[in-house]
């Protein structure tokens, strides 16, 4: 199938696949005369595999660190799950965060009109009008 099929398929663009192929995510690609890129079923299979570990919050970096791992063979099994549980550590920190910023919103809405606001009509009378 051509980059164009591929791309319909997965959801993934040609220049992301193109990207996934330069940075070592998925195997160089076969090419017809002229370098039209020829992928095959395999291929999506690759950028299913890689939709997974974005999914689970894994950095493009972090799943070519996974992938030249797991092509080191199977004792590396547990370096990994250590990339994964990484991952899903970045993303409770990121959860926090939003949390935080979420509270933070929550006490902007309530104290609006008694600090919010007076603050924000404070600021805004300073500026100059064009």
């Amino acid at each position: 199938m051509t980059i164009k099929e591929i791309a319909a398929r997965t959801g993934v663009s040609a220049d992301t696949l193109r990207y996934y192929e330069r940075m070592g995510l998925i195997p160089a690609v076969p090419r017809r005369a002229g370098g039209v890129r020829v992928y095959d079923e395999g291929f999506v299979e690759w950028v299913e595999f890689i939709q997974t570990l974005k999914a689970a919050g894994m950095s493009l970096e972090a799943i070519g660190d996974y992938i030249k791992l797991a092509r080191l063979g199977e004792e590396t099994c547990q370096q990994r799950k250590n990339l994964l549980a990484q991952a899903r550590e970045a993303l409770l920190q990121k959860i926090e965060a939003l949390q935080t910023m979420a509270r933070r919103a929550d006490y902007e809405l309530m104290s609006y009109d008694t600090v919010l606001r007076p603050r924000t009509d404070s600021l805004v009378s300073g500026f100059a009008t064009a």
